[in-house]
């Protein structure tokens, strides 16, 4: 269905998936009559191994034209992998979905302050993604998001003690960062619908 919207991720958009819901809201807000339906599965309660196993039930079966799909930080988290494995497991389940659906892909990478403990693990993950992306271009599309939350972090940094984090020192999303997430991605799909 081409103006259904699956957005799925784990704690990339919140620990309660604000991000998700704010994105949702914020495009309802600016265009209250497109003929849009949204389904958010945010956070996902299970794995990466798990999610692809339930692929059939859990995303497949959503039957939408759009996927966003902002996977791997739970699994960062989790001390388990690192993240050239990370990137692995979310291959496997995004060619699954090029091979089982004809929807349209959208990959989120993940800002590195959001596991501050291994910088360099995100940044596996992250190349991972941008190489699916690279491959498939007419599938799936990168939303480049730790690039435009570093952007947005240096302009802040410019502000000097004004400025607001999008980070805990946790890593965790502060309110900043999760309406920051759900404009980039309003933004993006608003260029998506007026490109298809």
């Amino acid at each position: 269905m081409e103006n259904r919207v699956l957005v799925i991720g784990d704690e990339l958009f919140g620990p309660k998936g604000e991000a998700a819901n704010r994105f949702v809201e914020a495009e309802l807000c600016r265009e209250p009559s497109r003929p849009i339906q949204f389904s958010l599965n945010v956070p996902v309660a299970v794995s990466l191994s798990q999610l692809r196993t339930r692929l059939s039930s859990d995303v497949i079966g959503k039957n939408a034209g759009r996927i966003i799909v902002g996977l791997g930080l739970r699994e960062l988290n989790s001390g388990g992998a690192d993240g050239a494995s990370v990137a692995n497991l979310l291959m496997l389940l995004v060619n699954e979905l090029v091979n089982k659906t004809q929807s349209r892909l959208f990959l989120l990478t993940i800002p590195s302050d959001m596991f501050p403990i291994a910088v360099n693990e995100v940044e596996y993950l992250n190349t991972g993604i941008r190489e699916v992306c690279a491959a498939n271009k007419n599938r799936i599309a990168l939303l480049d998001f730790a690039k435009f939350a570093e952007e947005f972090k240096e302009k802040q940094m410019e502000r000097g003690k004004f400025g607001r984090s999008l980070f805990m020192e946790n890593g965790e999303p502060t309110s900043l960062c999760c309406m920051l997430l759900a404009l980039y991605l309003q933004d993006k799909l608003v260029k998506d619908l007026k490109e298809i």
